[in-house]
């Protein structure tokens, strides 16, 4: 349903000649989101699914924010159109599970699982989060996103691991209180 509300949405705004992004999963200060789905997942399969090689777009808030006032600053350099809004390099899913266990925002794993091992154990815990959201958090889920940093003449930023440090806080306090 949800899905269908956006895109109806989305062809309203096209049709008045609006940019439409779909940024990638967010991370930093106000996500209860990704890293609390996450945490959840760890604690339901405390592996790194399929081995950690899921690529995933994930965009910095920030990093967000500085492509949506590039563009609403310089409306008439972008056309018109729908483009993902991660930060163009993915990041694989064991990649920012290591670097939420570095910051102490996320507990570390070293055991890999299959993915078939992975939907074994999510089935057997039960929990809030469908094994579909799962999948978009462990398995590769990535959109090219190069093109609108590119017309916005925005640069997208050292990435959104190197950002973690910044919002580590933030989660550590929201976790502790979810």
């Amino acid at each position: 349903m949800a899905s269908r509300t956006r895109l109806a949405a989305e062809r309203i705004a096209l049709d008045a000649g609006a940019v439409v992004l779909r940024p990638g999963l967010v991370l930093g200060a106000g996500d209860r989101w990704v890293v609390p789905g996450l945490r959840e997942l760890l604690r339901r399969v405390p592996a790194r699914w399929d081995g950690g090689r899921g690529q995933l777009t994930l965009v910095a808030v920030e990093d967000l924010a500085r492509l949506v006032t590039a563009l609403a600053t310089a409306p008439d350099a972008v056309p018109s159109g729908i483009f993902h809004a991660g930060h163009p390099v993915p990041v694989r899913g064991g990649d920012l599970m290591a670097r939420l266990a570095e910051l102490d925002v996320l507990p570390p794993v070293t055991d890999d699982l299959t993915w078939e091992q992975c939907l074994e154990r999510l089935r057997e815990v039960p929990g809030r989060i469908s094994e579909r959201q799962f999948a978009l958090l462990a398995l590769d889920h990535w959109y090219e996103s190069e093109e609108i940093w590119r017309l916005a003449g925005c640069a997208p930023g050292p990435g959104p691991l190197d950002r973690l440090a910044r919002a580590a806080p933030w989660y550590r306090a929201h976790l502790a209180t979810g």
